[in-house]
């Protein structure tokens, strides 16, 4: 309740959490309300609840403290029905505003106040609700969530993202190493959420502060799309291999699970889930099927390369848990590939390789091997399961048959 009664007087109190006391030099937060009347005093009392509260946020190195705080009043100024205790109440809020004002500046307590007194709609005020009706995989909302969050966090209010405010917070992150690309998904996110705030007519229907901020010229934007899941030479690909095998991991000399990983990758072209994912049951002498894909094209049979076919044989032999890849953990998403391909990252970063090559990567290294040996491009993507762009053979043709995508995938070649 965070109110008592003292001779005849109400005050608000707030004990303050042992871990933050040193710091705010202070035992117990006490104000006297100056009034006998318990509703009054409740009343009175809600600003500075909120106030401590807030103080006590700020002190353990909560984001968004000072806007929950000016929510907190606003709420409270909201409860108030009589013009004498709203008087006071405001007289209070006007001392805070004083004292943020001389700590951050006129700006900022020029927007609390407009938080406070309802001017202004908090940046975060339709945030859970928004969080609440996505309803894609979960991995998917988890980006949005976080690329939304980091808006909401930036600005305290809806009135204050403008095209200028967000190109300014793009500089920001700009500056703290994020990519055009990152930005690119951030933005969208954020056009999303606006989209959102639109439907309840928390924002203008006519503006649109995260379109046309982000703009790269012809030069960068091919220069981006050329960076983009670079192939591996086919030399490259044997000393990731090379290294993986022999770079001591674990106590162990070598990772020799991640060697096997690359090699399954650079001899069929298969996405790094794909290749975590597949059972041993689904593995024959002559190929293996992905029966789980994100396209009905990526549900294919992909021949065994004559060189990988003792690496398989031998996986299926070892395997414990019914998997060709055995012992892999999941992630919270459900994905076999997530530890593995993180200590990927750290292989080829180690190695010296630019982030623009990547483990799907060697996908590319399959396909531009295949496309200079002369492979057509219909039988390519029967072997890595892409759509088809004519319609021909793309909506009419029951696919390759396993010898052609065999020979096919059979030029596929290392200097091992």
């Amino acid at each position: 309740m965070n109110i008592e009664l003292r001779h005849h007087t109400w005050y608000a109190t707030l004990l303050v959490p042992k871990d933050v006391r040193e710091a705010l030099g202070v035992v117990r937060f006490k104000r006297s309300l100056g009034t006998p009347n318990r509703r009054d005093a409740l009343l009175k009392a809600a600003p500075f609840i909120a106030q401590w509260k807030a103080e006590i946020a700020q002190a353990r190195g909560t984001t968004g403290a000072v806007r929950t705080e000016a929510m907190r009043w606003r709420d409270a100024l909201k409860a108030i029905d009589d013009d004498d205790t709203r008087a006071d109440v405001e007289g209070v809020l006007i001392d805070r505003l004083e004292a943020m004002e001389d700590k951050k500046g006129a700006k900022a307590a020029k927007e609390f106040y407009e938080i406070a007194t309802g001017a202004r709609t908090p940046a975060s005020e339709y945030f859970d609700a928004w969080k609440g009706q996505i309803d894609l995989a979960e991995k998917t909302k988890d980006h949005m969530v976080k690329g939304v969050g980091l808006l909401v966090a930036r600005f305290e209010s809806l009135e204050g993202i403008t095209k200028g405010a967000v190109k300014l917070w793009l500089d920001e992150m700009t500056k703290e190493g994020k990519g055009a690309a990152s930005l690119e998904r951030i933005l969208s996110f954020c056009r999303n959420y606006w989209r959102y705030l639109k439907t309840y007519d928390a924002v203008p229907a006519e503006s649109e502060p995260f379109t046309g901020v982000l703009v790269l010229s012809k030069r960068k934007k091919a220069k981006a799309g050329k960076t983009a899941n670079m192939p591996y030479g086919a030399e490259q690909v044997v000393k990731l291999w090379t290294e993986a095998a022999t770079r001591p991991y674990e106590g162990r000399d070598g990772d020799k699970q991640l060697a096997d990983l690359i090699m399954l990758g650079a001899y069929s072209g298969a996405l790094i889930e794909e290749l975590c994912s597949l059972k041993a049951i689904e593995v024959t002498d002559k190929s293996f099927k992905i029966a789980d894909s994100k396209t009905a094209a990526g549900i294919r049979e992909v021949p065994i390369h004559p060189k990988l076919a003792a690496t398989v044989k031998r996986l299926v032999k070892e395997s414990k848990d019914g998997f060709l890849l055995s012992g892999l953990t999941l992630n919270k998403y459900g994905d076999r590939s997530n530890a593995i391909g993180k200590r990927f990252g750290r292989l080829k970063k180690a190695m010296g390789f630019s982030e623009g090559h990547t483990f799907h990567s060697m996908r590319s290294t399959v396909i531009t091997q295949m496309e200079n040996a002369g492979v057509s491009e219909n039988l390519a993507a029967d072997i890595v399961g892409h759509d088809k762009l004519r319609i021909t053979y793309g909506l009419y043709s029951g696919g390759a048959g396993l010898k052609s995508k065999t020979d096919a995938l059979a030029k596929v070649a290392y200097p091992f």
